[in-house]
């Protein structure tokens, strides 16, 4: 496979999303800039390409992958649960929070700020994409576009590199909902005071 590389900026923004949406359709793998870290992603329903992202990231099958999601709508084709009241204001933002899905387990879903990814999903509409870091499992994230290409080229289909290095990436904040009062599991790109919760 040969592994196409753009570089995403201000004047490039629209091009580069309109590219990456036609791999993703077509049921390609991307490495992207997310809100947070780069992002190794797939459709959610081309189940091949899940599958080979695990292959890829050297992940168990057994540990989920996140969500991204361009809209609130969207959340009803993984969950009935409410987002709280409190957490409003984090969304959409750096913040994954994992609700209860539809077959009683769980699933993390975010939905980013990023105008890149908002370009993106603009023409993915409301498909959801599967999302883990553009990493090998166990491995230190990723931030520039040398080593990605050393990593994953002739892995994935298009790698989307920034012009500048994200020096400052950092990972998303997690909120898990499924419990009663909700909890903080990970404190990350955004600050949650635990006392913003509801008992």
């Amino acid at each position: 496979m040969k592994t196409e590389v753009l570089t995403l900026n201000d004047a490039s923004g629209t091009t580069v999303a309109r590219r990456t949406a036609e791999v993703l359709l077509r049921g390609g793998i991307c490495i992207i800039p997310t809100d947070t870290l780069y992002g190794i992603v797939a459709l959610e329903q081309c189940a091949a390409s899940v599958h080979r992202i695990y292959d890829i990231k050297h992940r168990p099958r057994s540990k989920p992958f996140i969500r991204l999601v361009g809209s609130i709508e969207a959340l009803r084709s993984y969950t009935h649960q409410p987002l709280p009241v409190q957490l409003h204001r984090y969304w959409p933002g750096p913040l994954t929070i994992l609700f209860r899905d539809l077959e009683g387990g769980t699933v993390g879903i975010r939905f980013p700020d990023d105008p890149f990814l908002v370009d993106l999903f603009g023409l993915l509409g409301d498909r959801g994409i599967v999302a883990p870091s553009a990493n090998i499992s166990g491995e230190e994230d990723i931030v520039d576009c040398e080593a990605l290409a050393a990593t994953f080229n002739g892995k994935v289909d298009l790698i989307v590199c920034r012009e500048r290095v994200l020096e400052d990436g950092q990972a998303s904040t997690i909120v898990d909902i499924t419990t009663t009062p909700w909890r903080i599991v990970r404190q990350g790109a955004v600050r949650i005071d635990i006392h913003e919760r509801k008992t």
